[in-house]
């Protein structure tokens, strides 16, 4: 247990939790340590979020009530409106990561970015529940910027990972590898640049950097091959949402709303495996063979077509009314009984570039925030420190295809900060990195503690596993070998990994106990730390 004065942060990196729990300390409440945290995250975690990203926000005020709703922000990116004149194609460099075991194709370049709209989201969030002035709640970042952050063993490998991508122009290459290696673990990671630029926002306001000089060098950065123009700086960066609202396993789980998928498809699999669990027909059926089906279940439903409907008033209805999990809950039993190797692929990112954050106040204010750069775009704007995104050019967040989308529209993500509340507080704060693994980390993570009574730490240091069309790949002790012979009868095809690994997710979670106490891990496959202040 951790008794505290102030809250508790959990997060990617020490220094990320640190920076949160001091701002915590100094009074501010859990958005202003979340700004605090998330603009360190920029210099500790550099491969995993940067600036010039994306994310979403889950602010769960202390004791709920009609007054004070939850509310998600919507700071991810946006496909351009690309006006452009005819016969343009957009640059999309498509580069090889070796993985060691798998070589994947990300696609970056001027082509690959999406709005930035991450900053335009905290600064949104601060003017409407920061109790610190910003420039307090941004001091953390500028200092990490300018003074920087030593390189773990994780991050630097990151960097190494993808010094294909870090080294496309000579902006990114100075950043990453200033003395023409790429970083090392123990070396500091630096970006004076990006501490100016955060400083003159916070003299300035936001609307520079969509309406000024600053808007106008990013989208020069993104010119002559790119979509990104002034008028996609200038429109709406950020739509303030209701959270997608679950009643499960005793309580409300309350998660990133369309069009964002994860949340929908993590919502989606805890309605099963709530009503499996209360079935008398699963009661002696294994926790695995149940999870490993709510999870196929839910990718089914993907692949069925809920990716093309994602922006569809009414999706949320349609996929979580009684008839289609009653449809979904069937189809599980006769598995169960008859067996079949029916499964479908996804769109897969082997890296996911994301990390998260999990706050809880001294006042029970709850926050979860996840954020991402993708892979990066290669692009560093000049000047500025702001490495740019290349969600345009993310096939896994782009499953209809690269700039299919309709100009304006948000695009899909599998990131989903999530709250549950129990009795107008918030129980559980969670979140993971991972791309399309993440939904699936943080279903198991959630599962463990309300139906096994597991606590935050056990949970998130548990074994995991994973399911990709018919491979089902799982981490050490994760299954029994009874386990594994009724997955191959159902037709699952097993992958053990020989160690746990960054590819099974990083949920950074917080548990608070009926007694007001507070326990919380951050994941080891990345890194993770808690700090309670």
């Amino acid at each position: 247990m951790h008794p505290t004065k102030y809250g508790m942060i959990a997060a990617g990196h020490k220094s990320t939790a640190d920076a949160g729990a001091a701002t915590l300390r100094a009074g501010g409440n859990a958005v202003d340590a979340a700004i605090a945290a998330v603009t360190t995250s920029f210099c500790a975690e550099p491969v995993l979020t940067a600036a010039g990203g994306g994310g979403f926000m889950l602010v769960a005020p202390a004791g709920q009530s009609s007054q004070q709703p939850a509310l998600l922000y919507d700071g991810f990116a946006r496909m351009p409106c690309g006006f452009r004149p005819p016969g343009f194609k957009a640059e999309l460099k498509a580069v090889p990561i070796d993985f060691g075991d798998s070589v994947q194709t990300f696609h970056v370049g001027q082509g690959s970015v999406g709005t930035p709209s991450l900053l335009a989201m905290l600064f949104e969030a601060h003017r409407r529940h920061g109790k610190l002035p910003l420039r307090e709640a941004l001091a953390p970042g500028l200092d990490a910027a300018r003074s920087g952050i030593r390189l773990n063993r994780l991050q630097a490998s990151f960097i190494h990972l993808l010094q294909p991508i870090l080294s496309q122009t000579s902006t990114c290459k100075s950043l990453h590898a200033p003395k023409g290696e790429c970083l090392r673990e123990g070396d500091d990671f630096r970006n004076p640049d990006l501490a100016n630029t955060l400083e003159m926002l916070a003299i300035d306001g936001i609307d520079e950097m969509y309406h000024g000089d600053l808007a106008r060098a990013i989208v020069s950065a993104c010119t002559p091959h790119g979509l990104l123009g002034m008028e996609d700086m200038r429109a709406k960066q950020i739509n303030i949402r209701t959270p997608l609202s679950a009643h499960v396993f005793g309580g409300t789980l309350l998660t990133n709303p369309p069009p964002a998928s994860g949340g929908l498809l993590i919502a989606l699999s805890a309605c099963l495996m709530d009503r499996l669990q209360a079935c008398p027909e699963t009661a002696t059926t294994a926790w695995p063979l149940l999870l490993t089906e709510a999870l196929r279940a839910a990718s089914r439903i993907r692949r069925a077509g809920l990716d093309a409907r994602i922006h569809a008033d009414g999706i949320v209805q349609e996929t979580l009314n009684a008839q289609v999990l009653d449809l979904q809950m069937q189809d599980i039993l006769q598995r169960l009984r008859t067996g079949s190797c029916e499964a479908s692929d996804e769109p897969a990112n082997r890296h996911g570039s994301t990390t998260h954050i999990s706050i809880i106040d001294k006042d029970g204010m709850a926050v979860s925030l996840t954020t991402s750069n993708g892979e990066g775009s290669g692009i560093v704007v000049p000047g500025t420190g702001i490495h740019l995104n290349n969600m345009l050019g993310e096939e896994d967040i782009n499953p209809l295809g690269l700039h299919a989308l309709a100009g304006g529209n948000t695009l899909s993500s599998m990131m989903a900060p999530s709250v549950f509340m129990q009795q107008g507080q918030a129980a559980l704060v969670m979140g993971s990195g991972g791309s399309n693994r993440l939904r699936g980390a943080i279903l198991q993570v959630l599962t463990r503690c309300l139906l096994s009574g597991q606590s935050i730490e056990s949970a998130v240091h548990a074994p995991r596993l994973h399911n990709e069309g018919n491979r089902l790949d799982f981490e050490p002790d994760c299954l029994s070998e009874h386990e594994k012979e009724q997955l191959i009868q159902l037709g699952w095809k097993l992958n053990p990994w020989q160690q746990q690994n960054v590819y099974f997710g990083g949920v950074h979670a917080i548990q608070c106990m009926a007694n007001g106490d507070l326990l919380g891990s951050g994941d080891p496959r990345r890194g993770g730390a808690v700090v309670a202040e």
